[in-house]
């Protein structure tokens, strides 16, 4: 624990101030640091009709989106188990359609990658920076 001294009335609002801002800086600081190691994909339906069920399969696991409406986007965090490719499912207009990138992904790697799908685009990119 940071320990402050205090002495004297003027001093003793100060330190008393200095003490409660020391922790909650402390805490956002290192908590600060977890985005290192995320992986943040963002969906974007670039069709001109919703598509449902889409499925992000990346780092080993599947995260179900649900559906996007036409010209919007979701965006999910991931925490990468395994390395793998990106791919998304979906269903668009009650049809089946997988969309695999060429976008590989690792453990403790920070990545950003945009996924657009719909009326027959499907396009991955690294947008890691």
């Amino acid at each position: 624990m940071i320990g402050v001294k205090c002495g004297g009335d003027r001093v003793a609002i100060a330190c008393r101030m200095l003490r409660r801002s020391v922790l909650p800086v402390a805490v956002l600081t290192i908590s600060a640091c977890g985005w290192l190691t995320d992986t943040v994909v963002v969906v974007k339906n670039v069709g001109s009709h919703r598509i449902d069920t889409v499925r992000v399969d990346a780092g080993g696991r599947i995260d179900e989106i649900g559906s996007i409406n036409a010209d919007a986007q979701v965006s999910v965090t991931l925490a990468i188990e395994q390395d793998s490719s990106v791919s998304v499912r979906y269903l668009e207009a009650g049809r089946e359609v997988a969309c695999h990138g060429d976008v590989y992904l690792t453990r403790n790697l920070q990545a950003g990658i945009e996924v657009e799908i719909g009326k027959g685009v499907c396009k991955v990119t690294d947008v890691t920076r």
